[in-house]
C-alpha cells in the first residue's frame, strides 16, 4: 500500500503523496491565469466607477445607489452649495489648472478623431498623466458638451474650430 499523507477520513488525506504533489503542481500551474482575471476584473471595475463618478457629475453629484461611506471622500461644498469635488478655490486652490473639456478642445480640431486617439494625443502632448479611464473620461466629455461634434461612428470634431 502507497505512503498517505495522515492518518484522517478527509480525501486528500488518504491520497498518496505523489497525487498530493501533483495536485498541488497543477492548482500552482493555475495562479497566473487567476492573477491575470483578477487584474481584468479590477480593470472593468475601474471602468465602471469611471462611469459612475461621471454619470454622478452630470447630475450634480447626487448618488443614484444612495450608498453612504463606500470609502470615497465627500465631495467639498462649494460658495453655491453644491458639491463638485472642487473647493470654493477652485480646482487647485490658487493655480487653475485647465478642465478637461479645455484639454480636449486643444487638442482635437477639424480633423475628426476617435476617443483613443483624443488620450493618446493628451498623454503626448502633456496635457494629461494618463489613466485607465481616461478614453471613457473623453468619450464622456465629448457627448457632454456640444462644442464637440459626432460626425460619424466614433468620429468627433471640434465645432468651435480650436485646437490642432
Amino acid at each position: 500500500m502507497p505512503k498517505t499523507s495522515a492518518k484522517t477520513t478527509h480525501p486528500l488525506a488518504q491520497a498518496p503523496l505523489d497525487e498530493l504533489a501533483a495536485e498541488l503542481e497543477r492548482r500552482k500551474a493555475a495562479l497566473p491565469k487567476l492573477l491575470s482575471r483578477r487584474d481584468k476584473l479590477r480593470s472593468d471595475l475601474e471602468l465602471v466607477e469611471a462611469q459612475i463618478a461621471t454619470l454622478q457629475g452630470l447630475d450634480g453629484g447626487a448618488s443614484s445607489s444612495g450608498r453612504r461611506g463606500s470609502g470615497r471622500k465627500a465631495a467639498k461644498k462649494t460658495t453655491t452649495g453644491k458639491k463638485t469635488g472642487r473647493t470654493a478655490a477652485g480646482r487647485g486652490g490658487a493655480k487653475k489648472e485647465p478642465t478637461l473639456r479645455e484639454k480636449i478642445a486643444k487638442v482635437l480640431g477639424t480633423d475628426p478623431m476617435r476617443p483613443v486617439e483624443i488620450a493618446r494625443a493628451l498623454v503626448d502632448d502633456g496635457l494629461h498623466h494618463g489613466s485607465k479611464s481616461l478614453q471613457i473620461q473623453v468619450s464622456t466629455t465629448l457627448a457632454k458638451f456640444e462644442e464637440f461634434s459626432k460626425v460619424a461612428r466614433g468620429q468627433w470634431v471640434n465645432r468651435s474650430g480650436r485646437g490642432r
